[in-house]
């Protein structure tokens, strides 16, 4: 006589289901393995841009400079944004950038850049505020420029040494005597800005510092 099949309530349907949700199971779980090692990977990218970022902008802006002392002032504009594109707030970055576009008559480009300089640091009174000046003077904007070339001035009688020590951290001699000069060159534009605009009384106060300027540079050459 058979002996009765004990029915558990089982049958070959209900084991492809469990099997199948355990392999459900198991796939997610890989699957949230693979996503917590990616976010790890990226992580670790992160971290170690932050901590590298300031050694690859230096490196990067080496090539600025010398893409700018062989003229390839395009290639110094692409190397500049580079740079920006990782460091937002990088100074020497936003400066490079604006000599670049001065260097390629770009006065339009260059201004956003020395602007820039200036948001970053409200202290500036040196290169970029200098290059804002030209910059505002070359598109006969006298008021503008004024404004810019008194700002370098304000430094009273250090601004000169602060100003060539400024321009030569980013021209590295490259302007040759105008690196040496460039006070005079401020001083010689801020007259014409006064005489231009009718300021005969700071006119006449600017040339004298001027000429003293201009007569310490003909020593320094001859």
């Amino acid at each position: 006589m058979k002996a009765p099949q004990v029915n558990n309530g089982s049958t070959s349907e209900d084991c492809a289901c469990d099997h199948d949700h355990e392999n459900e199971h198991s796939h997610d779980h890989n699957r949230l393995s693979f996503f917590q090692r990616w976010l790890l990977s990226v992580l670790i990218v992160g971290v170690l841009l932050v901590l590298l970022r300031p050694f690859i902008a230096g490196q990067m802006l080496v090539r600025v400079t010398s893409y700018s002392a062989n003229s390839s002032y395009n290639d110094a504009v692409r190397i500049c944004k580079k740079i920006i594109a990782i460091d937002n707030e990088n100074i020497k970055a936003w400066t490079s950038l604006g000599y670049a576009y001065m260097d390629l008559s770009r006065s339009d480009l260059a201004i956003p850049a020395f602007e820039q300089v200036l948001l970053l640091n409200p202290e500036d009174k040196g290169a970029a505020s200098f290059e804002l000046g030209q910059a505002f003077y070359s598109k006969d904007d006298f008021t503008r420029a004024i404004d810019y070339f008194e700002r370098v001035r304000s430094t009273g009688p250090r601004a000169s040494a602060l100003l060539e020590a400024d321009v030569l951290k980013y021209r590295h001699g490259t302007l040759g005597f105008r690196s040496l000069n460039s006070m005079q060159s401020l001083l010689g534009m801020l007259l014409d800005c006064y005489r231009k605009t009718g300021n005969t009384a700071r006119a006449t106060k600017v040339q004298k510092e001027y000429d003293y300027y201009k007569n310490k540079h003909s020593k320094i050459l001859f």
